[in-house]
């Protein structure tokens, strides 16, 4: 029976059906900070490989990894590497981070290792812009005459311009450049390439893409066209591999557990076993301040803002709000 995970994000100003979820028909199922993961969670209270879950049959197990933070169903904690049943409607909890489960006939999500990190894109994102911080990817000129020109790409599927012509969303000032001379399109987590037939060519690295095909663009590569070079920047991405790189963050021991989420039922929570580790209950997280990401026209503009460090604190600090306003107190005056 395929089982769907369900990322609750605990805030009472967000929609629970539009929560992410993913769909596995799998047999094990990892949940963690790692990028290896099934179950991705940008959070530093999350292990990188925090818990899992076996499927045999009809019956799903629980499994903690030995996580830095414990496992947690409704208010009882795991003990390390002991499996415990679960059931279709149980919420878990590891660090910070509520999930729910459900054993329904649901298609299997496709893709997922695209879907998995898409996921977790999603909830960074989420949390940047939750704090007003700029979330759009850019294209930055490094080398060339138009050195620290900027084509922010604000529009998910727009075919973005760049070359000599008047018309491009990008004008450079190259002589050895066409006129239209490369497309950048952005697809959900991903930027995509296309040499529109210029005359000398779209090197990606030291390789020469062929004309009129999509390429995905890595940050880490830079795009040469003539003389000018050109830096992708995805400032999400780039945060979510700092959280993912980071250190587990130890949870102190009086701080008060996150409250269940919204879609735990009564009866679950009156049925919720007791345990010697578990912590007693926060009131209700103060909604997090829904914030717009800044718009700015597509034109040129100096690089700056947020480093991917800075970037990797803030999330982790407004994860914490939309769990608990006890986290967030420890996180701003620990």
């Amino acid at each position: 029976m395929p089982l769907t995970v369900i990322v609750r994000r605990g805030s009472a100003s967000l929609d629970p059906s539009e929560d992410p979820s993913l769909t596995f028909d799998g047999t094990r199922i990892v949940v963690g900070r790692g990028d290896g993961c099934d179950v991705r969670l940008p959070d530093p209270s999350v292990s990188q490989r925090h818990a899992s879950i076996h499927v045999n049959g009809a019956e799903h197990t629980l499994v903690d990894e030995d996580s830095a933070n414990g496992t947690f169903v409704g208010g009882s904690r795991l003990a390390p590497r002991a499996p415990r049943v679960v059931r279709s409607g149980d919420l878990v909890r590891v660090g910070r981070v509520w999930l729910e489960l459900r054993v329904e006939h649901a298609p299997a999500t496709p893709n997922l290792a695209n879907a998995t990190r898409d996921v977790a894109l999603a909830l960074v994102s989420q949390a940047m812009l939750a704090l007003g911080s700029d979330v759009v990817a850019k294209v930055h000129v490094v080398e060339g005459r138009d050195r620290g020109a900027t084509l922010r790409l604000d529009e998910e599927g727009r075919v973005y311009v760049i070359g000599r012509g008047d018309d491009c969303d990008l004008l450079l000032d190259d002589p050895d450049i066409s006129r239209e001379h490369l497309q950048v399109v952005r697809r959900g987590a991903v930027a995509l390439l296309r040499d529109t037939g210029s005359k000398n060519g779209v090197y990606l690295g030291d390789a020469r893409l062929a004309s009129e095909r999509d390429v995905a663009w890595k940050p880490s590569w830079a795009v040469r066209l003539g003389r000018t070079v050109l830096a992708l920047e995805e400032p999400v991405a780039e945060a979510l591999a700092e959280l993912e790189a980071s250190a587990d963050e130890l949870i102190p021991d009086d701080e008060p557990a996150p409250p269940l989420p919204a879609a735990q039922s009564a009866a679950s929570e009156a049925n919720a076993p007791s345990s010697a580790h578990e912590k007693p209950s926060a009131a209700a997280p103060a909604p997090i301040a829904q914030l717009s990401a800044p718009t700015a026209p597509t034109t040129r503009r100096r690089r700056g803002g947020w480093s991917p460090a800075d970037v990797a604190v803030v999330v982790a600090a407004v994860l914490v709000i939309a769990l608990s306003v006890g986290g967030l107190f420890w996180l701003l005056h620990g």
